[in-house]
This record gives structure tokens, C-alpha cells and sequence, in this order.
């Protein structure tokens, strides 16, 4: 029987976690930059990433390049969040999921534009 995985513990490293959201390793450490997100470190300072963070991820990034919503807004966004019982917090990322699989083309194209964009929208 294959064990589960701990949603809340961090496995995956930056390279990981990019490539399963499909952007550049960059755009993560600009979300850290601006303080959207805050990986686990391990003792070499490496990030590492949880189940429950690249779902984040996912929605902040759908925030960005989709809403068009700046650092300042997110964060705002993301705090109100925090205030939220889990279980509706995990049904809003789960919804923003599979809004972003259904995205037209041009959009999902904007979805994973490259880190020059994302630092402009992120300008506040």
C-alpha cells in the first residue's frame, strides 16, 4: 500500500514546484521577492515546497496573470484567506484549478508568460 502524502510537508524543490505549475523557477522566487509566498527552508536555505503551497501558488499566479490583481491586492487577497475555515480555503484553490484547465488558449497563454510580465503587474 502506498503511504499518503502529507499535504502540508514540504517536499518539493523550487526546479519541482515550477515545473509542476509550469512557470520559470524565477517567477517563484519573485512571489517570494514580494512576499505573496514563504517556502519552507531546509538547512542548506534551499525552499522547498508542500502540496499545500503549489495550489497557492496556482491561485496567486491565476491572480496575477489572469486577474490582473498587483502584489498589494494578492496579499490582501491572501489574508482574507487566512481567515477562512481549510476546508473552504481548499475548495476556492481546488475551483481556481479547474477554472485555469479550462482556460482559452490565448488566456492559458498569458497563464504562463515569462517573469518580465509578472514583475511589471506585480509593481505596487
Amino acid at each position: 500500500m502506498v503511504k499518503e502524502i502529507n499535504p502540508n510537508k514540504p517536499l518539493f524543490p523550487i526546479s519541482v514546484a515550477a515545473e509542476i505549475l509550469e512557470v520559470n523557477p524565477r517567477t517563484l522566487r519573485i512571489y517570494e521577492e514580494k512576499k505573496l509566498i514563504k517556502p519552507s527552508r531546509n538547512d542548506g536555505n534551499r525552499r522547498f515546497y508542500s502540496l499545500k503551497d503549489i495550489s497557492l501558488l496556482e491561485y496567486v499566479h491565476y491572480l496575477i496573470q489572469i486577474k490582473k490583481v498587483n502584489a498589494a491586492g494578492v496579499r490582501e487577497i491572501l489574508a482574507i484567506l487566512s481567515t477562512l475555515p481549510e476546508n473552504i480555503r481548499d475548495e476556492l484553490t481546488s475551483r481556481v484549478e479547474k477554472t485555469i484547465k479550462k482556460l482559452p488558449k490565448d488566456k492559458l497563454e498569458m497563464y504562463k508568460k515569462g517573469d518580465n510580465e509578472i514583475t511589471e503587474n506585480l509593481s505596487s
